[in-house]
């Protein structure tokens, strides 16, 4: 008897160290045999910029635009009402900038053959970095400090980065952009994997300047003189050789294909839960009521553009209020059908823009306004104003039909002018804008006509008005917040749990140092 115990002890104690033995199973043991685990760099490149150009749900599309009041929300308010909810921000860093940081570093070193075929070093380290400023700077923007020097580092050990100041972080991107323009070559094999401009080096140097000017731009509360160094990067990239973006064939676009699986993020919106808001719809009429939030006085054919019923008629949804609250003050929800966003904009085959040329001018018009350049203010907000409206009509009427919003999307008149005289309508808006300025001053025209230009940009449109304070938009009246207009995203719950301190340190930047959708920015403060 003796002995049987001590044989089953033996092997028991044989059977608990074989549990507890690490064993190798094999490299693929815990592989999906169906997944995807290695890309070419082109794709790499194709993949970061589809990624990107499909940011849908509200935390990367959606909240932005409420929050400057584009649209109002008619049943689920909790975002136009600024619920405080922690934020997203994964696909910008894994499925993005990870793959240009991979792009990025590989082509630094040695570029083998099949390397060479997809582009030259000097133009896939070029656009990665021009691409990967632009994608940083919506993460800052929204968020404010943000991990950059330490992100993407996994493989050297850094699983817990530390979060850069949003300084730090906008002259990383400044770095980025000059560097990554000038490092572009046209005599060299063009980059593959370029879904925006198809390998153009020359268009995404005009890229990289005008996405300079907006960043300098961004930083006019902290350095607003004219010889600081915002005027300064600003008038660099203005008198550069490679030029900036002044015409729509410039202009940089996403092009979406839902046959191809790659359609419009705001397809996958439910249109009937969102309605233009009034504040757009009256500010565009030119009306003198209270829901005007401009300073225009002159009906802007644009709002025909920007609804489904490609209309002047329409009413629009006053902004802020809850289902209840919107009763109680005597309102009601108008058709979704006529007054929702146009399917022009949001069909899953609609384009949407990344950077135009009428914003660029704007942008040049704020800085002459400023004392920045010796430019003209009233020519650049003319050009800019113009240029919008024509490249409206380029990208959103592709026919001469009627338009019907059952049958012929891409229809309807152009709203620039006429056949005879193609920019005739836009040439009297920005005429009657350009008179504004007398009443109301440059800064403020200027403010507004970008937040009209940036329709359908939420993100831009509303570091913009953080920026500016323009336009002129009141809280909602059922704010879950208080009633402040977000000035930030909350961060990402994955980072309060999983990188704590780094969370706690990065804090401190904002004022006040709460993680809060009240609290301001760097650039904002």
């Amino acid at each position: 008897m003796k002995k049987i115990k001590s044989i089953l002890l033996s092997l028991t104690v044989f059977s608990f160290a074989l549990s507890c033995a690490d064993e190798n199973f094999g490299d693929n043991y815990n592989k999906d045999v169906n997944g995807i685990y290695s890309s070419d760099y082109k794709s790499l490149m194709s993949g970061a910029m589809m990624n990107f150009a499909q940011n849908g749900g509200n935390a990367y599309l959606m909240n932005p635009q409420l929050y400057v009041q584009y649209q109002s929300q008619y049943v689920y308010t909790t975002e136009s009402l600024y619920g405080e909810t922690a934020s997203a921000w994964s696909r910008y860093y894994v499925n993005q900038m990870n793959s240009l940081t991979k792009i990025i570093q590989d082509y630094s070193g040695t570029v083998t053959p099949a390397m060479a075929v997809q582009g030259s070093a000097q133009n896939m380290i070029g656009v990665s970095k021009i691409f990967r400023a632009i994608v940083m700077k919506r993460v800052t923007d929204a968020f404010g400090d943000a991990p950059f020097s330490e992100a993407m580092q996994i493989q050297n050990g850094i699983k817990t980065p530390k979060y850069d100041s949003q300084q730090a972080v906008y002259t990383q991107i400044i770095k980025d952009l000059k560097d990554g323009r000038d490092a572009l070559s046209s005599s060299t094999t063009a980059p593959q994997g370029d879904i925006i401009y198809g390998g153009n080096v020359t268009k995404w140097k005009k890229l990289a300047n005008s996405v300079l000017l907006q960043v300098a731009l961004q930083m006019s509360k902290k350095y607003p003189s004219a010889t600081g160094i915002a005027a300064t990067e600003f008038n660099a990239a203005l008198s550069n050789s490679s030029g900036v973006i002044e015409t729509i064939a410039d202009e940089a676009w996403f092009t979406f294909s839902s046959s191809n699986l790659l359609p419009n993020p705001l397809n996958a919106f439910r249109a009937a839960d969102y309605r233009l808001s009034r504040e757009l719809v009256e500010s565009l009429k030119g009306t003198t009521t209270s829901f005007n939030r401009t300073s225009n006085h002159t009906p802007d054919t644009r709002l025909k553009m920007y609804n489904n019923a490609f209309s002047m008629s329409i009413t629009g949804l006053p902004y802020g209020y809850s289902s209840q609250g919107l009763s109680a003050a005597g309102y009601s929800a108008p058709s979704s059908a006529t007054n929702s966003q146009s399917l022009k904009f949001r069909g899953a085959d609609s384009p949407m823009n990344l950077m135009t040329a009428g914003y660029t001018f704007l942008n040049r018009a704020e800085a002459a306004a400023r004392g920045w350049t010796t430019e003209n203010v009233e020519l650049m907000l003319s050009k800019g104003i113009v240029l919008n409206y024509q490249t409206l009509d380029k990208h959103y009427i592709t026919n001469s039909d009627n338009y019907d919003r059952n049958t012929n999307v891409w229809g309807g008149p152009n709203i620039s002018g006429t056949t005879l005289q193609p920019t005739v309508y836009a040439d009297a808006y920005a005429a009657a804008r350009v008179a504004d300025i007398t009443a109301f001053g440059a800064l403020r025209v200027i403010g507004e006509e970008k937040w009209v230009a940036l329709f359908n940009n939420g993100l831009d449109s509303w570091s913009e008005w953080r920026r500016t304070g323009y336009p002129n938009l009141v809280p909602a009246t059922n704010a879950l917040n208080g009633g402040v207009i977000p000035r930030r995203m909350i961060y990402p719950l994955e980072e309060q749990n999983f990188n704590s301190a780094n969370y706690k340190t990065a804090l401190s930047g904002l004022n006040p140092g709460t993680d809060s959708n009240k609290s301001k920015i760097w650039w904002d403060q």
